[in-house]
């Protein structure tokens, strides 16, 4: 009876052992989706958010780069009609190059409707830029009004558009950083979980040697009586 007993305790301890060895891969495998989780964040944070970030910086700069160009050819006159051109066509080649690359990052929606403004501002930006021009050729006290009346207006929706797409930038960076924290939080715990069913796995194991020591001694009397 104390045999069957100790066997019958043998096999539920298997049973638990391999329950707990069960338990263990699962919290592996939530282990290894927590840590994947984190890896692609942090790339998330670097490729889709911070160099986008300092694309737009540099987008702004040529902006304004452009906007100093035509004042001073508008109001300054020491920039020729062919070097501001010239140079307007250069930036807006660097331009199109930026706003594409930006386009090819992860996207949220806003930011998604806040690029289409940015793109179609930029559009009636370069359209201003040679209407201002070509009215120059011929009068340029008009141009400097409508310079004055309303090409400065587009400049403000640019902007608004550049800090719209920052403000994103900002928000779901943060976003992020905390779905990031809140993996790590989760990992910890998984790693002191394993830690704690590693322990009643040694236990469990020793609690199998010494009942298997215990059925192998009982065994050997029987055999000498």
């Amino acid at each position: 009876m104390k045999l069957a007993f100790a066997i019958q305790r043998k096999i539920r301890l298997a049973i638990a052992l391999a329950i707990m060895m069960f338990f263990s891969i699962i919290l592996s495998l939530v282990e290894s989706y927590n840590i994947n989780k984190i890896a692609k964040s942090f790339n998330s944070i670097y490729e889709d958010r911070l160099i986008p970030a300092v694309d737009l910086y540099t987008i702004a700069n040529h902006i304004q780069n452009k906007r100093q160009q035509l004042f001073s050819f508008l109001f300054r006159d020491n920039v020729s009609q062919q070097a501001v051109t010239k140079y307007l066509k250069a930036t807006d080649a660097k331009l199109d190059t930026l706003i594409n690359k930006y386009e090819n990052t992860f996207l949220v929606k806003t930011e998604t409707n806040y690029l289409a403004h940015l793109k179609k501002n930029l559009q009636d930006f370069r359209k201003e830029e040679q209407a201002l021009i070509i009215t120059s050729l011929t009068d340029k006290e008009k141009a400097k009004s409508i310079y004055l009346n309303r090409t400065i207006f587009v400049y403000d929706e640019l902007n608004k558009d550049l800090m719209q797409l920052t403000q994103v930038q900002t928000q779901v960076g943060k976003e992020l950083m905390a779905e990031s924290r809140k993996s790590q939080a989760s990992s910890s715990f998984i790693t002191k979980l394993q830690l704690f069913i590693a322990i009643i796995l040694g236990l469990i194991i020793m609690i199998l040697i010494l009942t298997d020591k215990q059925v192998l001694l009982k065994r050997e009397k029987f055999n000498l009586n």
